[in-house]
This record gives structure tokens, sequence and C-alpha cells, in this order.
């Protein structure tokens, strides 16, 4: 992959955005090299899946890699990922940072992907490619909407344990930090994140007919996804390397995008950066970027007790 400006399908992939992709190819490469020594299955997920078949290749405005594993996989990598992942690597899960998300990263250290409602949590920030984890879907909707409820209110305990803003006037706001901190604090952060983890591993995949990464998000009109479509896996081109595939992919992406070989331009999951630099570290970058937040948010919050006491149109 040259660095140089490019225009594909129409769109034209900035020279900045040329070298974000570069980082993640190379973080990709770890990572599947480490997978395939250790007999791991991997495939590409979401939009690096489409962009796999359409494009062979990233999908010309998209900024990230996606990848998925079946929970058994996916706990092996967890494993063995301080061993295998050193630097400039950085493998980041709720066991090795204080990341609050049902799926792991791998970073870049000494670059920055810094996104608008993360800037205040105090994990890795640098540049990264996405790991979902497959679980079990219970058959039964009572058991599902059960697991549902206890794993989104134990991650929004997590989430708010983790942010480092505290506000001067949104007590609430910081009501609900304190109780967070107390709550997760007394156990312990890796503990509590495995008692989350534990609500997802309790339905086995052999004994369950459909899998989502029902950790991370619950969408599953669109991500419910039969066990046996990941049976096969091929190899298909995605930019310089061969990427490993489920053989119905078909199946996957008509579910999931419908007329997938159709381009239609659309959000990243994430919805975009704050900023991403592949030459700086988000540890030099995140002060000032928090800075101006509180800032910002400081003078919004006074413009609307202004404009409540009457004081200001």
């Amino acid at each position: 992959m040259t660095l140089n400006e490019e225009i594909r399908n129409g769109y034209t992939i900035s020279t900045e955005m040329k070298k974000v992709w570069a980082v993640e190819m190379q973080l990709l490469k770890k990572l599947l090299e480490v997978c395939e020594r250790h007999h791991l299955k991997i495939w590409a997920e979401g939009g690096t899946l489409l962009g796999t078949i359409r494009h062979h290749g990233y999908i010309p405005w998209d900024d990230d890699i996606d990848m998925a594993m079946l929970r058994n996989d996916y706990d092996k990598l967890q494993a063995i990922a301080k061993e295998e992942f050193i630097a400039p690597y950085f493998f980041q899960s709720g066991y090795t940072d204080q990341f609050p998300c049902g799926f792991s990263k791998l970073r870049m250290n000494g670059t920055a992907a810094i996104i608008p409602y993360e800037i205040f949590q105090n994990f890795h920030q640098g540049v990264f490619i996405d790991i979902f984890c497959y679980d079990a879907v219970p058959d039964n909707n009572e058991d599902l909407e059960k697991q549902k409820k206890s794993g989104e209110k134990m991650i929004q305990s997590l989430k708010t344990y983790c942010n480092s803003y505290w506000s001067f006037s949104d007590f609430k706001h910081n009501w609900k930090t304190v109780k967070a901190k107390w709550k997760v604090g007394r156990k312990g952060f890796s503990r509590c994140f495995k008692e989350y983890d534990d609500i997802y591993r309790k339905y086995r995949i052999a004994e369950n007919k459909y899998i989502s990464f029902i950790s991370f998000y619950y969408e599953l009109d669109r991500y419910l996804r039969d066990k046996h479509w990941y049976d096969e896996t091929i190899y298909m081109p995605f930019e310089d390397i061969k990427m490993p595939v489920p053989k119905d992919f078909d199946k996957i992406l008509t579910l999931q995008y419908g007329d997938y070989m159709t381009p239609v331009k659309a959000p990243t999951m994430h919805g975009g950066f704050e900023i991403i630099d592949t030459e700086h570290s988000f540890l030099d970058l995140l002060p000032a970027i928090r800075a101006r937040h509180k800032k910002d948010n400081w003078i919004q919050r006074k413009n609307h007790l202004l404009k409540f006491l009457g004081i200001r149109k």
C-alpha cells in the first residue's frame, strides 16, 4: 500500500488516512500471525468483511478494521495477549486496561485515535483495530432479556467508574460517578469485568443455534448469525494480504446490508474521531483536548443558566 493520495470509487483518500490504514494493516498482520500460530479462528467482520468482498480492501470512506472470533478462541487470545503483544503493540481489554467495553482492541503505541465520547476515559487511545467476540444467543427470549438487562447494568457501572470527568455544575453526573467508583472500587475493575464477561459465557455456542456479539451490541435483527455460517474459512484479497472470511459471507452480508454490492456511503460505528494521528501519542494530545472540552462545557452551561434567568436571550 502506497501512502500517496488516491481516488477509489470517486472518493479521495488522503495521505493522512493512508498513514492510518498503514498502521492498522501493521496491527492486523500481527494479529493474524498470532492467531495462525496458536490455531485460533478469526474472520473479517462488518465493514471490513464488506470491503474484502466488494473492494478487495478498505471501503474507501472507512477508517478502521473489524475482526471477530468465537468465544472459546477469543478467550484463548485474551490468555496469551500479554506475552504475544509487546511494544509497540498493546492488546486492550478489560483485563489489560481499564477498558469498559465488551470487545477488545489491538492498539499502536505512539499514536492517537481519540473518539469524542472517550476523551475523559483513562485507557490507551492509540490507533486500533477492533476484535469482537461472538457469544451464544440464548434460545429462550426470557433468558435473553435477563442477560441483556444484567449486562447493560454492569457495563454502565464500569463505564461510569472509568470516566475521569467531574462537572462543576452537573451534580447528577457527579453522584452517579461517586456511586460507580464505590461499587466497582470495592471489588476491583478486573474482577467486575470478569463478572460482566461471565454473563455472556453462561450460554455455550455448542448448545445454541445462533451467535452474535451481544457483549457489545444487541441489535439482533442485523447481527443474529447461524453459527454454522462460520464452519468453513476461505481467504480473499484485502489490500496486500489474504483476509480470512466465513465461507457463507453472502448470508452474513445480505442480512446486515441487504444489497451489499451497491456502495452506500455511511458513517463508521464509532461516528468519527476527535483526532487521529499516526505520529503523536494520545498521552501528549489528551490534556489540551480535555481542557478545551471542559471550557466549552462550562461556557455552554453558563449560557443556559443566563437564558433561564432571563439575563441573556
